[in-house]
């Protein structure tokens, strides 16, 4: 399988919704608003890569329009719907580019390069990091979502059943497969609803498309993704939120807020006889922990270079677990 076959299931499937009618989804927007210090993004050179429909990225154009946003996709009937949605929604401040990674060229001066659910579909996810990675200004900030591996088993299972017994011409979409099969994705898979209070069917079918039938699907934990960065010209790498279906948290190691059902600091997980083992360990020790109890389906990472980690708040700072830009050690001849 390579990225054609991902691209041809998002020709048949535009993802997250395949109707400009859709309001905007803010889960990305309003998770901006506790990532970075500047209110309003004046200015900001922002690239959004897998943007799909459009969705996501016109929650964030409308709720920071002195920014200017880029939308990339290799799906062209996504981005018929992106385009649309954006007219409809008098977005004025977002272009759209089409185009498959690595192989597209963009400039490499964005301010911020959001990736919210493409890395794990492609062929060879550390060449995409990479090219994201290569996309960022001097001091540019990186902001990626992922499937988690301990959250996703289950549905991974059913995927790879669904797999086994879907048509065997890659041109049939598939979706009676999924739905012989008595499977359907939950609303609240990934956290709190962030599209139309009622899905229509329509929109519930694209949302199984892309869990059931995507050709190409990686999960991992938040050690796998500093795996996946080592080496690259970013020099801190650190742990953002976690996703599943009680909700979405944002992660506070250092113990900056006080509301329990905002942020996961990680100690209040574990007995109390433990709180001091847990307080002892380190950062990537405590994000293991953090995920071992919570088993999140999804979860985002920021990473950046230059002055990027100034312009984050407070508790993003106290999060990073990983320095990239170390080199891989050298086997010996």
């Amino acid at each position: 399988m390579d990225s054609d076959d991902v691209t041809r299931l998002y020709e048949n499937f535009p993802y997250p919704s395949p109707t400009a009618d859709s309001g905007p989804i803010e889960d990305v927007a309003n998770g901006l608003g506790f990532l970075i210090q500047d209110e309003d993004l004046t200015g900001w050179r922002v690239l959004d890569v897998g943007c799909g429909t459009g969705h996501r990225l016109l929650g964030m154009a409308l709720r920071y329009p002195e920014a200017r946003f880029t939308g990339v996709d290799a799906s062209a009937a996504s981005l018929v719907v992106a385009r649309e949605a954006a007219q409809r929604h008098g977005a004025h401040n977002i272009e759209y580019v089409g185009g498959t990674l690595p192989r597209l060229s963009l400039p490499r001066d964005f301010d911020l390069v959001v990736c919210t659910g493409l890395v794990h579909h492609l062929p060879d996810p550390e060449a995409g990091i990479r090219w994201l990675s290569e996309r960022l200004s001097p001091n540019g900030l990186l902001y990626l979502w992922l499937y988690h591996l301990l959250g996703e088993h289950d549905r991974l299972l059913d995927r790879e059943l669904v797999q086994l017994l879907r048509p065997s011409d890659p041109r049939e979409p598939g979706l009676e497969t999924v739905k012989a099969l008595g499977l359907a994705l939950s609303d609240e898979r990934y956290g709190s609803h962030s599209g139309t209070s009622v899905a229509s069917d329509e929109v519930r079918d694209v949302a199984e498309a892309d869990a059931y039938l995507n050709p190409i699907v990686h999960a991992y934990r938040f050690g796998d993704v500093a795996g996946l960065c080592q080496g690259l010209e970013l020099e801190w790498l650190a742990a953002f939120s976690v996703n599943n279906d009680r909700g979405s948290r944002f992660i506070d190691l250092a113990g900056f807020e006080d509301d329990p059902y905002l942020c996961v600091q990680g100690p209040e997980l574990v007995p109390p006889t433990l709180r001091e083992r847990f307080a002892g360990l380190d950062r990537a020790d405590q994000l293991a922990a953090i995920e071992l109890v919570l088993r999140p389906t999804g979860f985002s990472v920021a990473a950046g270079r230059g002055k990027a980690l100034d312009l984050c708040m407070p508790a993003l700072r106290g999060n990073v677990f990983a320095t990239p830009a170390q080199r891989r050690p050298t086997t010996p001849c």
